[in-house]
């Protein structure tokens, strides 16, 4: 099994788009999308972004 850690603040690609983490709870990543929604995403289908630009 993959151990993913998120940071809030993080850049991070998901599903729905780019975001930002503002939360994690257990394997749920809680995200702020570039659209202004907040979603939340298993740890598998978020990937970092933080080397963006």
């Amino acid at each position: 099994m993959d151990e993913h850690l998120f940071l809030f603040g993080q850049r991070v690609l998901t599903p729905s788009g780019e975001g930002e983490v503002m939360d994690t709870i257990g394997d749920k990543i809680v995200v702020k999308l570039d659209n202004g929604s907040t979603e939340t995403f298993p740890s598998d289908d978020v990937q970092d972004n933080s080397n963006a630009g």
